[in-house]
């Protein structure tokens, strides 16, 4: 969504529809273990005053789950394991 919506807003809805197609080879799904582990990272963070979106504790839980890295600049996720931070 996050891909789409930011190719979208600068390039326009016809480059966001080719890099949609050439990202989704990568798509994932998840299952209600995914979304348990999830929100119990988001809780944990919380308390640490790292305060993060549904979608992203998702996506952050899932990029364990397949261990990948997950890649974002969002200052939530600063220093924390499996992180690419970039601004």
């Amino acid at each position: 969504m996050e891909l789409y919506f930011l190719v979208m807003r600068e390039s326009g809805e016809d480059d966001a529809d080719k890099a949609y197609a050439t990202f989704r080879a990568f798509e994932t799904g998840f299952d209600d273990e995914d979304v348990k582990e999830a929100m119990k990272t988001r809780l944990r963070l919380k308390a640490q005053k790292k305060d993060m979106s549904y979608a992203d504790a998702l996506g952050y839980q899932l990029s364990r789950k397949l261990k990948a890295r997950f890649l974002t600049g969002d200052d939530a996720f600063k220093n924390l394991p499996n992180v690419e931070f970039v601004k």
